[in-house]
Order: C-alpha cells, then sequence, then structure tokens
C-alpha cells in the first residue's frame, strides 16, 4: 500500500479532454494523482509501464471498443479497472464484469461516488499491506522477510529460500508483469546465465504448487506468455 507521503496514482482512458480535466484536478484534491490518455492505444500503452494503481476505462473510444480495450489490459496486468460508460448498458456491464473489471459506472455519477468506488476498488484490490515490521499480507497470505516464513491465515507454507524471495518480490508489486530474467536475478549466483535457463519456471512451478496446497487457489501467480510472470491482485470469485 501507498505510504502516507505517496499518492495513489490513476490512469484514465478517455476521449473527453475536458470531462479529463474536471476528473483530474478533483483528483488533485483528493490527494490522487491521475494521468489521462484519449485512445485505446495509447491507453494500454500507459498501462504496461506499471505505474498506475488503478485505471478508469471510458466504454466509448474512438479507435477500440472499451471491451476490447479491458481484454487486452487483462492479458497484460492485473491492475484494477473501473469501466464508466455514459450507456446504463446491462451487456456491457456483464461482459466488461466477467472480462475481469471490478466495478461499472454510469457516466452520471458524481464526483463523491466516483471517488468513493475508487477507493473501495483500491482497499479491496490493492490488498497487499505492508506493515511497519515489512510483513506482507494479501488476502490470508502473509510474508515475513526477516524470519523468511510464509503462512495462510495463520498456518505455516513451508517454502525455500529461493520460492520466498520470488514470492515475496511479485507480492510487493501485484499487477506487475516481472520477465524471468528479473526473477533470476533474485537468486542466481552466476551472473554468466543463459537466457535459455529455465530454472525460474521450476521454482514457479513448485511455488505455485505449495500456494494451491495451502490455499486452495492457483490464479495467485499468473503466465503472462513471453514475459513472465506477476502476483495477481485479485482472483474471480469461487463458487461454492
Amino acid at each position: 500500500m501507498k505510504t502516507s507521503e505517496e499518492k495513489n496514482r490513476l490512469l484514465l482512458i478517455d476521449d473527453d479532454t475536458e470531462f479529463c480535466q474536471l476528473v483530474r484536478d478533483y483528483m488533485e484534491l483528493q490527494a490522487i494523482a491521475l494521468d489521462w490518455r484519449t485512445t485505446g492505444a495509447e491507453g494500454l500503452a500507459a498501462a504496461e509501464t506499471g505505474r498506475y494503481d488503478l485505471i478508469l476505462l471510458d466504454m466509448m473510444l474512438p479507435d477500440l471498443h472499451g471491451v476490447e480495450v479491458l481484454r487486452q489490459l487483462r492479458m497484460k496486468t492485473g491492475v484494477p479497472v473501473i469501466i464508466f460508460s455514459a450507456y446504463n448498458d446491462e451487456t456491457d456491464r456483464i461482459v466488461t464484469l466477467e472480462l475481469g473489471a471490478d466495478d461499472y459506472v454510469p457516466k452520471s455519477f458524481s464526483s463523491r461516488e466516483l471517488l468513493a468506488r475508487i477507493r473501495a476498488v483500491l482497499r479491496r484490490t490493492l490488498g497487499t499491506a505492508e506493515g511497519r515490521n515489512g510483513i506482507l499480507s494479501v488476502r490470508g497470505l502473509e510474508l515475513d522477510p526477516f524470519k523468511l516464513k510464509a503462512a495462510f491465515n495463520g498456518r505455516t507454507v513451508e517454502l525455500t529460500h529461493v520460492e520466498f524471495q520470488l514470492l515475496y518480490a511479485m507480492m510487493k508489486e501485484p499487477g506487475r508483469v516481472f520477465s524471468r530474467e528479473s526473477l533470476l536475478n533474485l537468486f542466481a549466483t552466476d551472473k554468466e546465465w543463459s537466457k535459455f535457463d529455465r530454472s525460474v519456471d521450476v521454482h514457479i512451478s513448485s511455488l505455485r504448487k505449495k500456494l494451491f496446497d495451502a490455499t486452495g487457489s492457483s490464479e495467485l501467480i499468473r503466465t503472462v506468455r513471453s514475459i513472465g510472470y506477476m502476483f495477481v491482485r485479485q482472483e474471480k470469485a469461487a463458487i461454492l
């Protein structure tokens, strides 16, 4: 989570520049930084930088439909997304939520309502909290970097030192895609390793199995094809 001195940073993707300016001015008053892009392509490029805690996405863009932008976002990042639209269309709402949107807001919202929804999503999806003692916690999974211990709902999860390092790095930046090379650098002592080194994949596979055995979830760590891995901020709700 952000410290008291840091601002949450949002990305607004909308081609209505007057609306974007109004939203940014209001967010600045709430100590929230906001950038905007006016096309889906520009928004996707900005989102891939990993700088943003949340994305506000309009459905009607000049180059891509919001559904397509969301679909591409979900292929590359787990950053939370709030959809808003001038049309409160039930089909769009259902499709976007099924694709992984975190909320859907008709564009008739008030500034206070939008702020409340943003804060609610940030509380829920930026659930990785780093306490004063450095312990990371998200959805019952806790990592203590000083004792090198992992636990889920109070029950110890036995991890190797390398597995702990990998998980801790990804949990500190949920939604960020880590390349295999960057993860390998966390534990590799020989800097002349080959780019074809697959040891990261082996460690991740073992880590996933242990997390599944402990939490019942197979979606905590996501593979991003041809790039690497990321820790997912929020899972799809399980049907019990």
